[in-house]
């Protein structure tokens, strides 16, 4: 539980950041909030703890999700420098083939605060947000609740 404290606190101290992966113009690149690209986030953003691989659906296949576009956001969070929360989804409206996804990268906010940090990017986002063509939808927002 101390790494999860340290981790939210070094987060929170960077300040809150979306980022957003997939395709804004052409290709899936990871964007900053008003479009900038991110070409080497291992260099920009060294405690952002998923590679372009992870990204670019392999959050989504490792959760074995089919390749739908239904509108279903899952996530996961994590990070040993700061922690991150993770936003993804099958999406075609930036990219008409297969296996395309998109995602939300989200720092700054602590645990259990997923809405809230999903809520953050898609007003940051607003542009990829208005383009879907189902309604975003977060799946499980809360974490379940422990046996007493």
């Amino acid at each position: 539980m101390a790494n999860l404290q340290s981790a939210i606190k070094a987060g929170q101290a960077l300040g809150k950041l979306a980022l957003y992966f997939g395709c804004l113009e052409s290709g899936h690149f990871l964007h900053r909030p008003g479009g900038r690209t991110i070409y080497r986030p291992e260099l920009d953003l060294p405690d952002l703890p998923w590679s372009d691989a992870l990204m670019d659906t392999g959050l989504l296949k490792n959760g074995n999700r089919p390749d739908v576009c239904d509108g279903k956001v899952f996530w996961t969070c994590g990070g040993a420098g700061a922690f991150w929360y993770a936003f993804y989804w099958w999406d075609r409206s930036g990219d008409g083939r297969g296996n395309s996804n998109s995602g939300f990268y989200v720092r700054g906010f602590g645990w259990p605060e997923a809405q809230a940090a999903f809520d953050y990017a898609c007003a940051e986002f607003q542009e990829v947000v208005s383009r879907q063509r189902h309604a975003l939808l977060l799946q499980n927002p809360k974490p379940p609740q422990a046996a007493t």
